[in-house]
């Protein structure tokens, strides 16, 4: 049921409170609504809460409009906003850059290309051993010191040879008797005192006798541990007084000057590696690259790994490199004077094509290109690029055809472009 407020002009003027009460708002003195001068309940706080929601709306409204109004204001006074006045050409480029993506770049060049194949090799010494006692006895001298360089035919250890050498005395006497016996034998075979047998008898007693000294000189010369050729000699394993067998090690003799490179080559690149050739390698802990000429081969491919092993020599004068340490081999393959190189990580790979990025009028603009020879730091371009063209090596992720750009780095060479 709808209920119409109806407003009657009655002056106020001898009502009473309750009167007022009733005709304003409908209540009776009992505070009962009564249903045809008033509102019932449900539909004044309905009506409460519309207008309430239209205060709230109407206050945020004129809030904002305030708030706008200060911005501008404000903006105005300290000059930053100036609407009737265009960007000059500073401002546009500031912009320009502010908004422009920082990358690398390099100018393309032509360099030499020299196609390489690096292998694992090992350094040699020129001469090595290990040396050892012959016989067994007891050690009576050192005359060498750890770690020196030693001559060859220097005498190195001494083995006792007391009962040698007097070995030798007993077949020197002998061999003086035999040659003074054979010396009278052969005068009286001369006036035919004796006869021939007698003599051959004698003298098979003087070969005997030398045979004997002989014998003895080439055992006492196994107690002389000698330096066999010119290097240097490590660190010794006896000492004067001990007794040493047969094999016992004594010390290393070294030669290193020069040393060998020993590695091998896969028997698909065999056929283009010759004796006399160059290679480079350098030592693991050690920054400079030696270069060393191939001096010899093995006639056969090896069964088991389908290599070939080849040695090269370096003159090893100031004794830099040691024997036994790790070479990394670099053989040259082919040699190209003249080619574009650019860095692996500016080739990004679509599909079957490969592209990069340059920059033209500060802008970025896709190029498709075709590579060649490739390794972990560079890729050769065959075509699609020119020389002179700049071209981004760091930062192509970031980067989309049109993007504007801003050159941080060319060639390495620090600073903004």
């Amino acid at each position: 049921m709808k209920f119409v407020l109806q407003y009657q002009q009655k002056p106020l003027a001898g009502l009473c409170a309750f009167d007022v009460l009733h005709e304003v708002t409908g209540f009776n003195a009992a505070g009962v609504l009564d249903a045809p001068g008033g509102l019932k309940t449900d539909q004044v706080n309905h009506d409460t809460q519309i207008l309430n929601i239209q205060k709230r709306k109407n206050m945020k409204s004129s809030l904002r409009n305030w708030l706008i109004a200060i911005i501008v204001l404000l903006l105005l006074v300290l000059g930053k906003w100036q609407p009737w006045r265009g960007k000059t050409k500073g401002e546009s480029s500031l912009a320009g850059r502010m908004g422009a993506t920082p990358v690398r770049v390099m100018v393309i060049k032509a360099r030499p290309l020299e196609n390489t194949l690096t292998l694992s090799g090992t350094v040699m010494a020129n001469e090595a051993v290990s040396l050892k006692s012959e016989i067994a006895g007891k050690v009576t001298a050192v005359h060498f010191r750890e770690g020196t360089r030693v001559k060859a035919g220097d005498l190195l250890l001494q083995i006792n040879d007391a009962d040698l050498q007097a070995q030798m005395a007993r077949a020197k006497l002998n061999l003086q008797l035999a040659q003074d016996i054979e010396s009278r034998q052969r005068q009286q075979l001369a006036i035919e005192s004796v006869s021939q047998e007698a003599y051959d008898t004698a003298l098979n007693r003087l070969n005997t006798a030398r045979a004997e000294v002989q014998l003895i000189e080439a055992q006492i010369a196994k107690t002389r541990i000698t330096a066999p050729f010119s290097g240097t000699i490590g660190l010794r394993q006896v000492s004067e007084g001990a007794y040493v067998s047969a094999a016992s090690p004594i010390a290393e003799l070294v030669d290193y000057d020069p040393v060998k490179i020993e590695f091998a080559v896969p028997e698909r690149y065999a056929a283009r590696i010759r004796v006399g050739e160059q290679v480079r390698f350098h030592i693991q802990g050690q920054d400079q690259i030696y270069e060393a000429g191939i001096y010899a081969a093995e006639p056969r491919i090896n069964q088991e790994t389908r290599s070939v092993t080849l040695r090269a020599r370096y003159p090893n004068a100031n004794g830099a490199i040691l024997p036994g340490a790790f070479a990394e081999v670099t053989v040259p393959l082919s040699r190209i004077e003249e080619t574009v190189l650019i860095p692996s990580q500016s080739l990004i790979p679509e599909l079957d094509k490969q592209k990069v990025y340059l920059v033209k009028s500060g802008v970025a603009v896709p190029k498709f290109v075709e590579t060649g020879w490739r390794s972990n730091e560079e890729v050769q371009i065959i075509s699609g690029l020119a020389l002179g063209d700049t071209l981004i090596t760091n930062g192509v992720l970031l980067v989309r055809p049109g993007l504007p750009v801003q050159i941080a780095q060319v060639n390495g060479a620090g600073g903004v472009q």
